[in-house]
């Protein structure tokens, strides 16, 4: 089998420009693709700087509900700063947490997509 990583994470949105701003403004996410195809659907793909995965903000399909995806993981490198810049920015964060292997804070996109930040202490693999 050749597997080799995860390409792309499909987040059910109900409202891609609102989705839009939250990822890319919100979250400093780049906006890798914007593009609308014959039939109106819409594909937008964007990234953290310099990440190999990238998430899809996609009209639900296929039995998906807008909201309904949890867990999502992002990794900083110091999480004070990045959990203070990002409520500049008007994201709702949860406290700062301290466990086994780092710290986390949770935060979800306007559609109640649910996200963990995390400043591991060391190498973490699910």
């Amino acid at each position: 089998m050749t597997i080799s990583r995860v390409d792309t994470v499909s987040i059910p949105v109900s409202d891609q420009n609102q989705a839009l701003k939250f990822y890319r403004d919100a979250l400093g996410f780049e906006l890798i693709r914007d593009h609308c195809s014959n039939n109106q659907k819409r594909w937008l793909q964007l990234a953290p700087r310099g990440a190999e995965t990238t998430i899809s903000l996609v009209t639900p399909f296929g039995g998906m509900k807008a909201g309904t995806v949890q867990g999502l993981v992002v990794q900083t490198d110091d999480i004070q700063l990045t959990h203070k810049e990002l409520k500049q920015r008007g994201v709702l964060l949860s406290s700062i947490v301290n466990l086994v292997g780092g710290k986390f804070a949770t935060f979800n996109d306007p559609d109640g997509n649910g996200w963990v930040l995390i400043e591991a202490s060391a190498k973490m693999y699910a």
